[in-house]
């Protein structure tokens, strides 16, 4: 800054133009890109916005809130879900697709209740107003987080496949439909697998950050567009899958509708999965990772949350009929 700021139209005592330089600003950062650290970088970065008084970027809330109201209400679904299934309730017997969206709620649990973990550690916020100790915090608790999301995601769908078991009875339907769930486990053991050893040593998944470790990784980029490109296509077939089938099956008008509002849901899960892969042109190319790392977030959270929510319509339905007879 000493040899640019003379360079420039700028004096040593001008802060107002020195902030408002756009050559001057883009050289200092490369000068300090250059011969300075990461952790430098940042601490320059952090003083030059607080002395130029730049407004504070927060969208810790948003955080937090995406994932434990969501989580709240998945558990919510979860637990009506059961309650169908008591004896009575018109919801059918406890089954194999039940056991499976257990199993996927306790993944989904602490994958909610870390998004406030994350928040109070900086998630949401610049990474130049975030403590070191902090960001190296955050990608820790991401590490463990990509492997719950992908066992989840594909867990959700598992469940959903246990359920056509359960009301399809056909011969070549069913094969189908256990092929499918043996793609669901491949998806599960293979991109967990990739999402554990993405680094080598494993540490340097979250230690990378600051040019101090030494280590390699895959491009996890790459990697990340793979597990949802595939991850796309099985919703897709999940959701296309019954058709056949329901074609098949004759139904009122009403309860065409109903199943086609359940279908629109899952849908929906498709289309924010697709949301999803623009956040993740940001998670391959930032440099502010707690701050850009919120859109993949919460697109995440709101995909495996509506999933299961998804999954338990059918069960909810059931339960909401023997209560209100005429409502469906």
């Amino acid at each position: 800054m000493l040899r640019l700021i003379p360079q420039s139209s700028c004096s040593f005592t001008d802060q107002g133009c020195i902030c408002t330089n756009v050559d001057l600003n883009l050289k200092i950062s490369e000068c300090v890109e250059v011969g300075c650290t990461v952790k430098e970088s940042l601490t320059t970065k952090n003083a030059s916005e607080s002395a130029c008084g730049a407004p504070v970027r927060d969208r810790t809330k948003a955080v937090s809130v995406t994932g434990i109201v969501g989580g709240a209400l998945a558990l919510l679904a979860v637990s009506l879900r059961l309650l169908a299934r008591r004896p009575g309730a018109g919801g059918g017997e406890f089954g194999l697709d039940d056991w499976t969206i257990i199993g996927t709620m306790l993944l989904v649990i602490p994958l909610s209740g870390l998004s406030l973990v994350l928040a109070n550690h900086g998630l949401g916020k610049d990474i130049w107003t975030v403590p070191f100790e902090d960001i190296m915090h955050v990608l820790y608790i991401y590490y463990f987080d990509e492997s719950l999301y992908l066992a989840s995601l594909a867990l959700t769908k598992i469940s959903i496949l246990f359920f056509y078991l359960r009301i399809f009875p056909e011969r070549n339907f069913r094969r189908v439909v256990y092929g499918v769930m043996a793609c669901c486990v491949g998806y599960i053991v293979a991109f967990v697998l990739i999402s554990v050893f993405q680094c080598r040593p494993i540490p340097f998944s979250w230690k990378r950050w600051d040019g101090e470790h030494k280590g390699t990784c895959n491009n996890i980029n790459a990697q990340s567009w793979a597990a949802s490109a595939i991850n796309i296509f099985l919703d897709l077939f999940v959701i296309f899958l019954p058709m056949p089938q329901l074609a098949k099956l004759a139904l009122s008008f009403r309860r065409k509708i109903q199943i086609m509002l359940m279908f629109g849901v899952g849908f929906f899960i498709t289309i924010v999965s697709i949301l999803r892969l623009k956040s993740l042109i940001e998670f391959g190319n930032t440099q502010n990772l707690t701050w850009d790392y919120v859109p993949l977030g919460y697109w995440s959270t709101v995909e495996i949350h509506v999933g299961i929510i998804c999954s338990c319509m059918p069960a909810l339905r059931a339960l909401v009929r023997s209560w209100r007879p005429t409502m469906f």
